[in-house]
């Protein structure tokens, strides 16, 4: 998954829905770590503004 960091908000939805604990915030930064990222799209939907989309 990537985050469009131009479109994030940084409101934290994706974090709150991952199941994975693969997101996390850093400052005003949203990281996905790939190697704990199962690919399920969950971020995808619940992002408000549409700044996480797949590779």
């Amino acid at each position: 998954m990537i985050v469009d960091m131009e479109e994030c908000g940084v409101c934290e939805d994706c974090i709150d829905v991952c199941m994975e604990e693969a997101i996390e915030r850093r400052a005003y930064t949203i990281i996905i770590d790939a190697s704990k990222c199962d690919s399920c799209g969950e971020c995808v939907d619940v992002c408000p503004v549409g700044a996480i989309y797949e590779e």
